[in-house]
């Protein structure tokens, strides 16, 4: 499985950096899953569509530059509507409309090894979270790679404690409230452009 990944990868580069620099569009699914003292919930938001495109010297296959991805916190949904404007308000969606994900220039090849290491084992992909004002390092346990000459995607899960960014959780009638911690999982899925 490996080995068949990453031929599918040096094809998919090789295609790409032929024709100069390599452009991937970007999109991703998420789901984020969170506790409280009645019940468990789940919640679905889709990052605004971002682009890929290689650069420069680094590596074969160029240098992928500083990337943001944003997801609208208005279109953050649990299903609940009274719950989702609790959590909106926690957000501060007037005043922070954003929730980012910082990513430093990237080398294609050093990513796609980080992502294929440990014999298929979990990797990881580290980033940088921004919520309101505050940024958190994120270390991302990535999965489910898929590299063909069309696309790659994989998945990301990681722990987003709210205190940490001076979140506090909403809570009903001062006795239900939701756990400090959420579990993120993002489904990435890039196209050659």
């Amino acid at each position: 499985m490996k080995h068949k990944a990453l031929a599918s990868l040096v094809v998919f580069l090789l295609l790409a950096t032929t024709a100069s620099a390599l452009t991937l569009e970007g999109s991703c699914d998420i789901r984020f899953f969170g506790r409280s003292t009645l019940h468990n919930f789940d919640g679905t938001a889709a990052c605004q569509p971002f682009i890929l495109t290689t650069s420069g010297e680094i590596g074969d296959s160029g240098i992928i530059r500083q990337t943001v991805v944003e997801v609208l916190v208005e279109e953050m949904d649990t299903g609940n509507s009274i719950r989702d404007k609790q959590m909106y308000a926690m957000f501060g969606q007037k005043s922070y409309p954003h929730i980012q994900g910082l990513f430093a220039d990237l080398d294609p090849d050093v990513v796609m090894q980080q992502l294929q290491a440990e014999n298929d084992a979990s990797a990881h992909l580290e980033f940088d979270l921004r919520i309101r004002d505050i940024n958190q390092r994120v270390k991302a346990v990535t999965r489910d790679l898929v590299v063909n000459p069309e696309q790659i995607s994989f998945t990301m899960v990681f722990p987003v404690s709210l205190v940490s960014f001076q979140l506090h959780p909403p809570s009903v009638l001062g006795f239900i409230k939701v756990d400090d911690q959420i579990q993120a999982e993002v489904r990435v899925l890039l196209l050659r452009h």
